[in-house]
């Protein structure tokens, strides 16, 4: 009875211990969970926050009588008048060259996305022609989805061309910015610049690829996403399994040409007046 009390008490302790030990790893890992889930939550709340005020904005500032002054500004930009003999690449033109804030880029964005299908009021080369005299990138990226939705792709090749020097800069916050702008592009093209940042030794940056692969990307990428689902960072893994069951859904052809819903989504927001 005596040798049963002498090894029963350290044993029982050691027990103790263990379940002490395994119920604090627990805990542990359960709040490591929740904290990563409610960054990618954050992430995605941002974004989808930014979408709907894009909406609304859009939805005060949509065609038909002009109720404000930028009602007013965006029916003027697509209608032509007697008198005025410029095209309406033209007049768009010269309301970015005159001033190029944020808001008057904004409305020359909603311009050009309502006569997206619209080549009379705004053919094919005055688009191009337009794309060329413009330095703002947004009003650069809807112009080039314009054209990308009627079935020329080279604007959007050349536009992603240029932000590839974004992905090459040392500093990580250039990057992740540039992956946001590859994102809105929605196009299957920038895609592929986007997937050597998932070799990033910089979980932030790899998040930031991901989310904007997951807008970009199609079945061509899954592949990519395979390494990453075997990184110790959990949230990277994640998010990983997350963009690979939207990309599943999509064809090797799809996001190669724009759709006018992907590009309203993306129009910069206008300040109601």
């Amino acid at each position: 009875m005596k040798i049963v009390q002498k090894y029963f008490y350290p044993i029982a302790v050691i027990g103790t211990l263990l379940i002490i030990i395994l119920s604090c790893l627990l805990v542990a890992s359960e709040n490591r969970n929740a904290a990563m889930k409610s960054k990618l939550l954050a992430l995605e709340t941002k974004a989808a926050q930014e979408q709907q005020e894009q909406a609304s904005a859009m939805a005060s500032a949509g065609p038909g009588a002009a109720t404000s002054p930028v009602d007013q500004k965006i029916k003027d930009l697509s209608t032509r008048f007697v008198g005025d003999a410029r095209s309406l690449a033209e007049k768009l033109r010269d309301f970015t060259a005159t001033n190029s804030n944020a808001q008057n880029i904004a409305i020359a964005c909603k311009v050009v996305a309502d006569l997206a299908e619209n080549r009379d009021a705004l053919p094919d080369q005055d688009l191009v022609l337009l794309y060329q005299t413009q330095t703002n990138p947004e009003l650069q990226r809807v112009i080039a989805q314009v054209a990308s939705l009627r079935g020329d792709n080279q604007l959007l090749n050349t536009y992603i061309t240029q932000l590839q020097t974004g992905l090459l800069s040392s500093n990580v916050d250039e990057r992740k910015k540039t992956l946001g702008m590859l994102a809105k592009t929605r196009y299957a093209g920038a895609a592929i610049l986007i997937l050597p940042q998932l070799k990033e030794a910089d979980s932030s940056v790899v998040l930031d690829a991901l989310l904007a692969l997951r807008l970009t990307g199609n079945e061509g990428q899954l592949k990519a996403l395979e390494p990453l689902m075997k990184r110790s960072d959990e949230s990277i893994v994640w998010l990983a399994r997350d963009v690979s069951n939207t990309l599943e859904t999509l064809s090797k052809k799809a996001r190669t040409r724009l759709l006018l819903a992907d590009i309203n989504l993306e129009l910069p927001p206008i300040a109601v007046q």
